[in-house]
């Protein structure tokens, strides 16, 4: 009675569209947010809103299979279809991040579905069953076969549901009074568990550099930005930044775009605090939109260094990462202040020294070398 007052309502009719069209993600954010809690070693207290008790959360598709007037709604929306369409079109995604979330958050749909002996027939008519376990054993995405492993779980909920999993060769446990638990495992464990191979990505030792700057004021900025991760310097270089923003001959370089990609690329290659990261954004006068996106694209072009580049003696002693070195410069705003810091030296110009690459320390514990002659 209680269902049929809410359909005549309409309200199942306005929660099935919400659940179709944003819910379902907020309920995998939801329930993957368990899982790492459940998961996680770190003791903390959990409030109410995100206690978690051993069980999946309600899924309103699920709680709707219950009843036959539910069902009756889940097959005229034609809802079921759907996601039976999306996972046979999508079951091998693994690089776009959105079709990734919504294919979870169906699979969970059909899972809870799957879980009552009204629902399990929607499985059955669409076949969907075989398309699940396929994903589970083949998806090169951890976490798909960890949900699909889950959903398989809900399925064998029901005794039904357990048998035809048997087919496939994902046993059901049982507890002694011969009930399903919810947990299937399959035969072939290392179908399962076994991940292909993929091509790693190699990072060139030239991929972060870029064709330094030639204006003396664009590298006097550079300078100074780098010079913020020195923790002896970075007051002094921050305060120079602030400075040469206020000067007339310095805005034009916080309103460029070639300038901004330059701060974004030693922010990617160095490692600065967090404020000082948002500190650097934050001294240029740039919206963020389709345009800038174009023009920074353009600038890793354009200033990417060729393999065969080599940086002049001029320019490393310009671009030193504490200052210029070698010859001296004219006075700038950043030395007017701060001379007591940075006295002038003088010193010979460094050769380029090639980047340190880390190789993996290999030991052997608990044999014994034995030469045999």
């Amino acid at each position: 009675m209680g269902f049929r007052y809410l359909y005549d309502a309409g309200y199942i009719d306005r929660e099935m569209d919400m659940w179709f069209n944003e819910r379902n993600i907020y309920y995998v954010v939801q329930v993957e947010v368990f899982l790492a809690k459940a998961f996680s070693n770190a003791a903390e207290e959990d409030d109410d809103a995100t206690a978690f008790d051993g069980t999946v959360p309600p899924h309103f598709y699920g709680v709707m299979a219950k009843t036959e007037l539910g069902c009756q709604i889940l097959q005229e929306k034609g809802h079921f279809t759907e996601f039976s369409q999306f996972i046979r079109k999508h079951n091998g995604e693994s690089e776009d991040m959105e079709l990734i979330m919504k294919l979870k958050s169906i699979l969970w749909a059909v899972g809870n579905v799957g879980a009552t002996e009204g629902g399990l027939p929607f499985l059955e008519e669409e076949e969907i069953i075989p398309a699940v376990l396929a994903i589970a054993e083949k998806s090169p995405v951890p976490s798909i076969r960890g949900t699909c492993f889950f959903v398989l779980g809900l399925i064998s909920s029901t005794s039904q549901g357990a048998e035809i999993l048997d087919d496939y060769n994902w046993d059901a446990t049982l507890n002694p009074l011969g009930m399903p638990t919810g947990l299937c495992v399959p035969v072939d464990f290392q179908a399962f568990t076994t991940i292909p191979s993929w091509n790693p990505v190699i990072v060139t030792r030239n991929e972060g550099r870029l064709i330094p700057p030639s204006a003396e004021a664009e590298i006097e900025v550079i300078t100074a930005i780098q010079n913020l991760g020195n923790a002896v310097i970075a007051g002094a270089s921050s305060r120079s930044l602030a400075r040469m923003k206020s000067r007339p001959e310095y805005r034009r370089i916080f309103s460029s775009p070639t300038m901004f990609f330059r701060a974004l690329n030693i922010i990617s290659t160095q490692r600065y605090r967090l404020p000082i990261r948002r500190y650097i954004v934050d001294l240029f006068n740039l919206d963020l939109n389709q345009e800038l996106v174009m023009r920074l694209k353009q600038c890793a072009t354009v200033l990417k260094v060729h393999p065969s580049y080599k940086l002049s003696a001029s320019d490393t002693s310009r671009l030193s990462m504490f200052g210029p070195l070698g010859r001296p410069r004219r006075t700038s705003i950043s030395d007017e202040e701060d001379d007591e810091l940075d006295p002038p030296t003088t010193m010979t110009v460094p050769v380029e020294q090639p980047v340190i690459t880390l190789q993996p320390v290999r030991k052997f514990v608990g044999f014994d070398v034995i030469k045999v002659n």
